[in-house]
């Protein structure tokens, strides 16, 4: 009897924009009316699906000896727990390529990066001031009307190839590079993360 890790996507924290389905070059991912999944006989862990997700619902793992089928994860609303693994059996891992494809995926993230175990506790405080996640401001819209009083725009940040998982409704300060009039650095803008949908 062998193990593999099988690539799942958590359904609670999954937000459902497709942009897995569209990055993956296999075509493994795939979705139903409830939930998107991937096809573990088509998988090649490339991890160019790792990164694009918003949410980090796309970077789960479970180590099993009877893959989840697609059928099953169809129909989950949750992601099962991980399995007993009895330690004499050799789990099974991607070729030598898939490898180093991983560890380059991984590079600088401090491994895989985990999702937010449910939708209620995201992950927060991944990056600060001193050690912060850059990105570049690829549009920038005022969705207020210009004769209004108030000045709200709709930012849209590119992280680039860094992993950034968030959920819709959590708050990210944005911290302008360079100084103010004073000299001293930006303060913080706090903004709040809308749907990719």
């Amino acid at each position: 009897m062998s193990l593999i890790r099988q690539h799942l996507i958590d359904p609670e924290v999954c937000i459902r924009c497709n942009t897995c389905e569209e990055t993956c070059p296999v075509g493994a991912v795939t979705h139903g009316d409830m939930n998107y999944v991937v096809d573990v006989s088509k998988c090649e862990y490339c991890m160019d699906c790792i990164s694009p997700c918003p949410t980090g619902a796309i970077d789960n793992w479970r180590t099993v000896t009877t893959p989840y089928s697609l059928e099953e994860q169809l129909e989950w609303d949750e992601l099962p727990e991980e399995q007993e693994i009895d330690e004499s059996v050799e789990v099974g891992t991607p070729d030598d390529e898939a490898t180093e494809l991983l560890e380059i995926a991984h590079a600088g993230q401090g491994g895989g990066v985990t999702a937010p175990p449910t939708a209620s506790q995201p992950r927060v405080h991944m990056y600060t001031r001193q050690s912060p996640a850059r990105a570049v401001v690829a549009g920038n819209f005022r969705i207020t009307d210009a004769e209004s009083e108030s000045d709200t725009h709709h930012i849209v940040l590119d992280f680039g190839s860094t992993a950034f998982p968030v959920l819709e409704g959590q708050s990210i300060g944005v911290t302008p590079p360079g100084t103010d009039d004073q000299g001293r650095p930006h303060r913080m803008r706090l903004y709040t993360v809308c749907s990719p949908r």
